[in-house]
């Protein structure tokens, strides 16, 4: 896993340097985006080092000549197992600025059909330090904003009124759960707005298993509350760590889900496939496979090692349970979903092993469900 960590950060430097035009060398695909505010300052940017790749930012549709700019990118993740399956579709971004606020919902209101939905993967505050600031209205208090180019910064004249219409708390303070509205001026209806807060997840670091139950209700929630056509909008501080953690692991369970991360026909004898049988040949690691199909669409994406590793437990952990392995003996019994021969075949074919034994998710031995049928959590608040 280290070794293909770094192979991931080398590719990832020989995108940035091919794209950067040196040795008189152009290549737009690996160009980061970089943009003239209009008051000359930086600060639309929250980290001045994580900007998207110019070539599938997301672009406001202001006229001509007005700033288009959102640190934000469209990511695609096709099914490799199964094409006729829909995409899985999110817009990454920093967490918003100050200055970037009426540009982030300007975003939302051009890119999310009815009812969007934003998943928030960090606090606004962490250690003392400001990881995102507030960027919508939250309680009766204050519940409705304006956002609006009042200042000049559209020449269209557009505008919407963002009004808070409540909150719930899920999982025993691990969720919070806002709803919006979001009426853009000229249009007949307003749109419903979810915005998921998850608060258990600390900067650089990744969960504990006892965690993850609530980090999988996340995740359903997420995909039942977004309209189907659109993406989801996932943003942590940066826009890349924790994001790119929770855009690769939904990717990988939905294709452990349909069987995407089992082919008995890897194997020696296919369908006869026996214990002692072994692979033809080292399957591709799809781990590393996603997380670089994620990077060439924003750079850093899952940007720690620890990160790395954290997705490689829980996927890990979770094919075990539907293949009925297990890290210390070979199945003896047929594995949730698994056919007889995937069943006693599970050890053998283990796209899983690593030197390293360690336990990432934390304290072991909790059992990891992230089921479509999962029931709804209790909610109070």
């Amino acid at each position: 896993m280290d070794d293909k960590f770094n192979d991931l950060n080398w590719d990832e430097r020989t995108r940035v340097a091919v794209g950067s035009d040196k040795d008189g060398k152009t290549n737009t695909r690996w160009e980061i985006y970089q943009h003239s505010e209009p008051d000359g300052k930086n600060t639309m940017d929250r980290y001045v080092n994580i900007k998207p790749w110019a070539q599938n930012r997301v672009r406001l549709a202001v006229p001509e000549g007005d700033f288009d700019y959102v640190n934000a990118s469209h990511i695609v993740l096709p099914s490799p197992s199964d094409p006729g399956r829909p995409p899985l579709k999110y817009i990454a971004m920093q967490g918003p600025t100050p200055a970037s606020i009426k540009y982030v919902w300007r975003m939302i209101a051009e890119q999310l059909p009815s009812p969007a939905v934003i998943v928030q993967l960090t606090p606004f505050i962490e250690n003392g330090i400001v990881k995102c600031n507030l960027y919508f209205p939250d309680g009766d208090a204050d519940p409705v904003w304006r956002i609006h180019g009042e200042d000049g910064a559209w020449e269209d004249g557009w505008s919407a009124d963002l009004k808070y219409e409540g909150r719930e708390v899920f999982n025993e303070g691990a969720m919070v759960r806002r709803k919006f509205s979001l009426h853009v001026v000229g249009e007949d209806e307003p749109r419903t707005v979810w915005h998921f807060l998850y608060c258990q997840w600390p900067d650089f670091g990744v969960l504990t298993k006892t965690d993850l139950a609530s980090f999988f209700e996340l995740m359903r929630l997420t995909r039942e509350h977004s309209s189907p056509d659109g993406p989801r909008v996932v943003h942590c501080s940066a826009g890349v760590g924790r994001t790119g953690t929770f855009i690769a692991l939904e990717h990988l369970i939905r294709e452990l889900d349909c069987g995407g991360l089992y082919d008995p026909s890897d194997v020696d004898g296919g369908e006869e496939a026996t214990p002692h049988k072994t692979p033809r040949s080292p399957r591709p690691d799809m781990i590393m496979r996603v997380v670089d199909a994620l990077r060439q669409q924003r750079k850093g994406m899952v940007q720690t090692e620890t990160q790395y590793r954290f997705i490689h437990h829980v996927i890990r952990d979770l094919w075990d349970e539907r293949y009925g392995a297990s890290r210390d003996t070979p199945p003896t019994a047929e594995g949730d979903g698994a056919s007889p021969a995937q069943a006693a075949d599970a050890a053998s074919a283990d796209p899983f092993t690593d030197d390293s034994d360690t336990d990432m998710t934390g304290d072991g031995g909790a059992t990891l469900h992230p089921r479509e049928d999962s029931p709804t959590p209790s909610a109070s608040g």
